[in-house]
């Protein structure tokens, strides 16, 4: 892949480099804040938390806030934002018992170790979005929970960083393969039309 095409393709880490140093802000790092609201009985229940395309860490931060004693695995192939998390949004431990450890990939982080994995809005970035999902289902512990978010709009979605276009059933279908019942519940609409845009997914797996 010529250079060019390197710093124009979503599904490189230079392309994720660029971008991050572009929005490298305290003041405004990007969160789901709010809408992970609906989740925290989740959150509460589980001590290990694992964030797959963490950025600059911001969620980590927002639910770092509040809860106590709880240890975030922040996973992103960017070390711009690895970086930035580490030494300057979240550190190694803050005053509330919680600690957080970076991993540019998955290889790091043993299987079978976390009580929790979240996704937001990183799949539809990923060609190998399905074995992401296996190597995430591994790190789960028996009863952790998977908590996805992507678009659903289907051929709808033009966003030329999303290389998959997700749909509610597309993604119920490939959900459905790791566990019997598969959550949805609503993120955001389209302003302009009012269908749904993006979905939260969980599911659990099954305890041994």
């Amino acid at each position: 892949m010529n250079r060019i095409l390197q710093y124009l393709n979503p599904n490189t880490v230079r392309y994720w480099d660029r971008k991050y140093l572009g929005k490298i802000d305290r003041s405004a790092v990007r969160t789901d804040g709010s809408h992970l609201d609906k989740f925290m009985p989740i959150f509460q229940r589980s001590s290990t938390i694992l964030d797959f395309g963490a950025g600059l860490g911001g969620n980590v931060q927002y639910l770092a806030g509040m809860l106590e004693n709880r240890h975030f695995h922040l996973v992103d192939h960017s070390e711009v934002s690895l970086q930035f998390g580490r030494e300057q949004l979240l550190g190694e431990k803050d005053n509330r018992g919680n600690s957080f450890s970076y991993h540019p990939d998955l290889s790091t982080v043993p299987g079978d170790s976390v009580d929790l994995v979240i996704s937001i809005e990183v799949l539809e970035h990923i060609t190998s979005y399905k074995a992401c999902l296996d190597q995430l289902w591994g790190r789960l512990k028996s009863g952790g929970i998977l908590l996805v978010s992507v678009p659903v709009k289907g051929f709808r979605d033009r966003n030329r960083e999303h290389v998959n276009k997700f749909t509610l059933g597309s993604m119920f279908t490939i959900l459905s393969g790791y566990g019997n019942m598969v959550h949805i519940a609503p993120r955001t609409y389209s302003k302009r039309s009012g269908r749904l845009s993006t979905a939260y997914f969980y599911v659990e797996k099954e305890a041994e």
